[in-house]
């Protein structure tokens, strides 16, 4: 019987040597990159990498060493540096904003609203409309003398159906400063046009206020007024702006191709905050080991597979954004620049919250599928281990790939889901899947070698409804 007894133990223990040996040696080194990744940025000495503090550029300098250690070459502000500073407002709080014009008084913020471009102030002066800036009563151009201390009212409306925003925005800015120039003490901004621009005006990440009131009125007010002539204006902007300027992370890889893809992850969480959950409501670190860690040391993973990957016909950039946790304004900045857009960009991969494979079944997430009809097509060609796929349409527009999805360029987006940790002080390494980490790059792997066989990545518009679908089936 004993004998019988040993044969059995010592064959399980001969089994469980064999299915050790059996495992992928590079599949572990992987996981154990990410594991060491991902304790250095969601250790409490990095308080929560609360984005424009120190101690998330503490996290980006550490993520901007690994990327030249990895071989990705800097794609910063500066030659040499992987740092991409912008500017953001945040929080902008609107104490008070007042607008008296003759004898009517208009309402902040249904009838009016204080822009980005606008400082602290109070002014009373006469009003002078000046249309689009540039015809009026016969003359081609108000000169000093019409405008010097007057409060101008501008029609900012003029663009085209397919013009890029920040070119819009450019423009209305250029003309606001020519007023204040010539020496406008405050500005009155309005849109005749049908084509929306109020949305450029306000939550910038990057756009400086100049030095005078400026706001924006509303179609239906500004019908009120519109036929005045020399009357009274006074306005007010009472407002605390906090302005930081924290800093995307930024590698790439050149392939001498036309095309990029661009790999995104955000590297920010929430800093030190109270709990939305449990009853002890003292501020808190909150580490964001899930969120988003995981998908920083995915990013990582992935540059270092991606440099030593030959014949990829793409050219990769590597972004880590700062700022997601703000309201997207480290990828929103990205955006802003003029070459990205589809001509340049094949398609933007998206990974936020990766690390707790499990949590909705052994399921991972994949949003966007309809931003391309290729998708779908492709996600279901490619093999994966024994966790299930999700194939979402929409994306809702609450992590990296949404200002993407606004300039026309495809996303994927990878997810493992949200869980009962999520912005919680209990979001830390010790609970993060590792292995599941390590088997969600491999098919991610996967999915980017396949998508290299496509003759392109068209663009498909995701509807209203896909959206709302998405964010039902995300939560």
């Amino acid at each position: 019987m004993k004998s019988t007894i040993l044969i059995l133990v010592f064959g399980f223990l001969g089994i469980g040597i064999q299915l050790k040996a059996q495992e992928d040696p590079g599949r572990i080194a992987s996981e154990n990159r990410m594991h060491h990744d991902i304790a250095i940025l969601a250790s409490d000495s990095l308080k929560g990498r609360e984005a424009g503090t120190n101690n998330e550029r503490m996290a980006a300098d550490y993520i901007a060493k690994r990327m030249q250690a990895i071989g990705l070459m800097p794609k910063g502000d500066h030659e040499g540096s992987y740092l991409s500073e912008f500017r953001m407002n945040y929080p902008v709080i609107f104490k008070e904003a007042k607008l008296r014009i003759s004898d009517m008084d208009f309402r902040h913020p249904e009838e009016f609203g204080a822009t980005d471009l606008s400082s602290v102030g109070s002014v009373s002066a006469r009003l002078i409309n000046i249309g689009k800036g540039t015809t009026a009563l016969g003359r081609q151009n108000y000169t000093d003398e019409d405008i010097k201390g007057k409060i101008v009212v501008l029609d900012i409306a003029g663009r085209k159906k397919k013009e890029d925003n920040s070119d819009v925005l450019e423009n209305i800015i250029v003309r606001v400063k020519s007023v204040v120039s010539q020496g406008a003490v405050g500005v009155i901004l309005h849109n005749s046009s049908r084509l929306s621009t109020e949305n450029l005006l306000f939550g910038s990440p990057f756009t400086e206020s100049l030095d005078i009131p400026v706001v924006y009125m509303a179609r239906l007010p500004y019908n009120r007024i519109h036929k005045l002539k020399d009357v009274n204006c006074s306005l007010s902007v009472q407002l605390d702006r906090t302005v930081s300027k924290p800093e995307n992370v930024i590698g790439w890889i050149d392939n001498h191709s036309a095309k990029t893809v661009v790999v995104g992850a955000h590297c920010d969480h929430v800093g030190i905050t109270r709990s939305r959950t449990g009853a002890d409501k003292t501020p808190q670190i909150h580490n964001g080991a899930d969120d988003n860690a995981s998908g920083t040391a995915a990013l990582l993973e992935l540059a270092a597979w991606t440099v030593n990957t030959k014949g990829l016909k793409y050219n990769y950039i590597f972004v880590a954004f700062s700022a997601e946790e703000k309201g997207l304004f480290g990828s929103k900045a990205f955006c802003s620049r003029k070459w990205v857009n589809h001509d340049n960009i094949a398609y933007m991969l998206n990974m936020d919250m990766v690390g707790r494979l499990g949590c909705q079944g052994d399921t991972i997430s994949i949003l966007g599928m309809a931003s391309s009809p290729d998708w779908d097509r492709l996600v279901g060609q490619v093999e994966h281990p024994d966790f299930s796929i999700r194939r979402i349409n929409g994306a809702p527009p609450f992590s990296d790939h949404a200002p993407f999805l606004k300039k026309g360029i495809p996303v994927i987006y990878f997810t493992t889901g949200l869980h009962p940790d999520y912005h919680t002080p209990k979001d830390d390494t010790e609970l993060i899947n590792f292995k599941g980490m390590g088997e969600i790059m491999v098919y991610i792997q996967k999915v980017i070698l396949k998508t290299e066989t496509l003759p392109e990545v068209p663009f498909h518009k995701i509807n209203f409804i896909q959206h709302a679908i998405a964010l039902a089936k995300t939560f």
